[in-house]
């Protein structure tokens, strides 16, 4: 099962064989697609989010999903246009995130005018009070109702729409929609020490 396959023809038929067997619950082919995908698919992550232990991070989590979901998979006509594709939304998905983490830090901490009034180089206490801040940030947000955190977590960083949210979690659009506005208040009460000029 696991030598090399001599075609694509050959693999592709092998792969969908694999992958029927792990919807089925079959460890080894499991293993045989992880094995055999886990490094190009990292290295295609990488080439999103240019960073080696987070691309990794993306494929290991894309197969755990995988398996924990596998009865409720759908056979994809290519296992490897699926993997590929499912690597890149991940990818996608965590550079949203990283984007509008920045977005939301950088508003709230008003970087742009702040430096401008800052030393060079920053300050320890400066950098100090950026890490606080983030904490602070991750509290509030763990400290949100359920719903308020999932509805931002899914917006604001992973990136959907609030459609897409919505979808998610079996609510309307205009229910994520008050869900972020009820979580944006909250977190700017919560937070409201650190906005301050």
């Amino acid at each position: 099962m696991t030598e090399p396959l001599r075609t694509p023809v050959a693999r592709a038929v092998s792969e969908l064989e694999w992958f029927d067997r792990l919807r089925a619950g079959d460890a080894q082919a499991f293993e045989a697609l992880f094995r055999a995908y886990v490094e190009p698919l990292c290295a295609f992550a990488d080439s999103y989010v240019d960073a080696p232990a987070t691309a990794e991070e993306i494929v290991q989590d894309l197969f755990a999903k995988l398996w924990e979901q596998r009865e409720r998979v759908a056979r994809p006509q290519s296992v490897r246009a699926y993997l590929y594709a499912a690597t890149r939304n991940r990818a996608l998905n965590e550079m949203r995130r990283r984007r509008n983490t920045l977005a939301f830090v950088r508003r709230a901490l008003r970087l742009d005018a702040a430096r401008d009034d800052l030393p060079r180089p920053v300050t320890p206490e400066a950098d100090l009070h950026a890490g606080e801040f983030a904490q602070a940030v991750a509290r509030a947000v763990a400290e949100l109702p359920r719903r308020c955190r999932e509805t931002f977590t899914l917006t604001r960083d992973q990136g959907l729409s609030y459609a897409e949210a919505a979808a998610v979690l079996r609510i309307s659009p205009k229910t994520v929609e008050i869900h972020v506005g009820r979580a944006l208040a909250l977190l700017r009460e919560k937070l409201a020490p650190w906005l301050r000029p």
